[in-house]
């Protein structure tokens, strides 16, 4: 049986065949983001939705529109572009001399709120003096859209509602639509990048990368903070997202405002070595005397074994000459005697293996060397940082090795609790500004279907005028055909009699309309005059134009002749029907009166034959 086509499939075919890779991502905020697009698709598959993209070419952009929550704003967090403003760009900017150049970088800008803000804060904090020199904004994202609309820099009212009035102002104009001046625009750069493929932007001063990390594994954001780190000169300044901790303990940046993620890269160092060498030559103390000396041993053996740092201490030779307590205990081990031993022969490398590799390397490269490793101990596992450190002596000269241990398990589990809860809570926020988004859209819809709701009242109020007022024309069409002395039947496209006159009525021998509507093939009289009716009026429909039938004989005892006219009266928006009226004619020059004979007979017996019934 082959195996389902799972999100890890997808992910990997996305990025063989489309180059996007969303494989560092936190794989749960991902898997929601899917089911999320798939949903609003009713795809209930990872097989069927990789069917439909590669139906559908244009669905990746969809996705990415889905996956990249694109929540962002002018000076988001106003309190840390406020303290950003006015602690800590002025001293990294005032140190700057005429032509100098400054590059800041907005990494993940999305639709460039933020990237136009780095440009204000600028501005702004130089004055007339940024003529002076070279200031660039460079601002990135993988998403394409977003960076087309970042570009054309229009945005609405709301989305500067939380800028100050008087820079709403002074870098921005339009009504409706706000478009960024061309001052501020000319600043900033965009293009496409990649945070964890593309090469990073270099010798950067300020770098904001807020609330991108956060959708990132551990991995991945491994892989993201030393390129954000090497974009940075030498000073440089970092600005996270409140959520993102990444940099708290580092030791390769300083903490400005722990609150807001504020970092400033910190310089290489000096040799410290050489450092201690030059100032030993100058101070020149004297030898210690032999009580001085062992007091001096008593309390650092006093320091070391009350020190919660594992510590090792190798001899010019690489055996152990002195271990602590907390050695074993960080270790896993059980106090043994191990001084005199090397290292390389005791328990401390059958724990850890890459500790006699990395003791070499620092060996060979006679310099400090730090990694981390992972033990388990029983059913618990540990996570162990380790430096492995020279001990020169006077001359500088590699005397011996100081390593120390800390067992930092309890502060990454606590780290990593800390981080997810973190992240969570900007997923929610996000989620919670997409309900806010939805609800607004809601509110629109709601408002667009009461407005649609009072157009169709209007419209049914116009109806209902125009059907009165086309009942009152049915009226008045009604009684003027009634007032007609002349028999009159209307007819419509199939031949149904659709209205008969008074005098139509008596004529064919009813004393009301019949109870059912009748056809012409129904009329009471003589068949072969019902089908010369018929033809006629299906003549008359034909051609579009007036037809006459000329003294035609209707039956009856006085077997009067009449002209039958068929008139067409076309109909708008309807079928069209023909109006039938019976003209009494004379049979010869002997009765000159044909209107009144008719009358008479009509009043004496109907066409069918049959006599009237008289009151008695």
């Amino acid at each position: 049986m082959s195996k389902e086509f799972g999100l890890t499939d997808l992910l990997e075919e996305l990025f063989q065949d489309r180059g996007f890779d969303f494989r560092g991502y936190k794989r749960t905020s991902l898997e929601r983001r899917f089911r999320k697009r798939m949903f609003q698709l009713s795809i209930p598959t990872y097989a069927a939705y990789r069917d439909f993209i590669r139906e559908h070419p244009d669905e990746v952009d969809e996705l990415l529109n889905t996956i990249l929550i694109n929540v962002t704003q002018f000076f988001r967090d106003p309190p840390a572009w406020e303290i950003l403003r006015t602690e800590i760009m002025p001293p990294v900017l005032g140190a700057m001399k005429p032509g100098s150049v400054f590059r800041a970088w907005s990494a993940g800008c999305a639709s460039g709120e933020e990237a136009y803000s780095i440009a204000i804060l600028l501005t702004e904090l130089l004055g007339p003096r940024i003529q002076e020199f070279d200031v660039k904004v460079y601002a990135t994202d993988v998403d394409d859209q977003a960076l087309a609309a970042a570009r054309r820099g229009e945005y609405s009212g709301d989305a500067l509602r939380h800028m100050r009035p008087e820079w709403r102002e002074k870098y921005f104009h339009g009504t409706g639509l706000f478009r960024v001046n061309r001052d501020i625009r000319r600043l900033v750069i965009f293009g496409k990048g990649n945070l964890a493929q593309d090469a990073p932007i270099s010798h950067v001063g300020l770098l904001l990368c807020r609330n991108v990390l956060i959708y990132f594994n551990s991995d991945l954001q491994g892989q993201v903070i030393p390129r954000l780190r090497y974009a940075l000169d030498p000073g440089g300044i970092l600005f996270l997202g409140k959520s993102e901790s990444q940099l708290t303990n580092s030791t390769q940046f300083r903490r400005l405002n722990p609150r807001w993620r504020m970092f400033q890269r910190i310089s290489p160092a000096p040799n410290l070595d050489r450092t201690e060498e030059r100032m030993t030559d100058e101070r020149a103390p004297s030898p210690l005397s032999n009580p001085e000396l062992n007091n001096l041993r008593r309390q650092q053996r006093y320091l070391l074994e009350t020190l919660r740092q594992g510590v090792l201490i190798l001899g010019p030779d690489g055996t152990i000459t002195h271990a602590n307590p907390a050695a074993f205990s960080n270790y896993g081990l059980p106090a043994l005697n191990v001084v005199g031993k090397r290292l390389q022969d005791t328990e401390f490398c059958e724990r850890i293996p890459d500790l006699a590799s990395q003791l070499r390397l620092s060996q060979l490269k006679n310099q400090t060397v730090n990694f981390k490793t992972r033990i388990r101990i029983g059913d618990e596992e540990r996570i162990l940082n380790i430096s492995i450190r020279p001990m020169p002596d006077e001359r500088g000269v590699r005397n011996g090795t100081f390593i120390y241990c800390d067992d930092n398990t309890l502060e990454e589990k606590l780290q990593t609790t800390v981080e997810e809860l973190e992240s969570t809570s900007e997923e929610l926020q996000s989620s919670n500004e997409e309900l806010e988004t939805t609800n607004e859209e809601l509110q629109s819809t709601n408002e667009e279907l009461e407005s649609l709701n009072e157009e169709l009242e209007t419209t049914n109020q116009e109806l209902d005028e125009r059907t009165k007022h086309l009942d009152q024309l049915n009226s008045v069409y009604q009684q003027t055909l009634e007032k007609i002395r002349l028999p009159v039947l209307l007819v419509n496209k199939e031949g149904r009699i659709e209205f008969w006159n008074g005098v139509a009525l008596r004529m064919f021998g009813f004393r009301s309309k019949p109870p059912m509507d009748l056809m012409l093939d129904q009329l009471p009289i003589a068949p072969r005059m019902r089908k010369l009716i018929e033809h006629r009026h299906a003549a008359a429909l034909l051609k579009n134009h007036p037809v006459v039938a000329r003294r035609q004989p209707l039956g009856g005892k006085d077997n009067f002749l009449v002209d039958i006219h068929f008139s067409l009266i076309p109909s708008e928006g309807s079928d069209p029907k023909v109006l039938v009226m019976f003209e009494p004619q004379a049979k010869d020059e002997r009765h000159n009166q044909p209107q009144k004979k008719m009358k008479n007979a009509r009043a004496k017996r109907p066409l069918n034959g049959r006599p009237r019934n008289k009151k008695k």
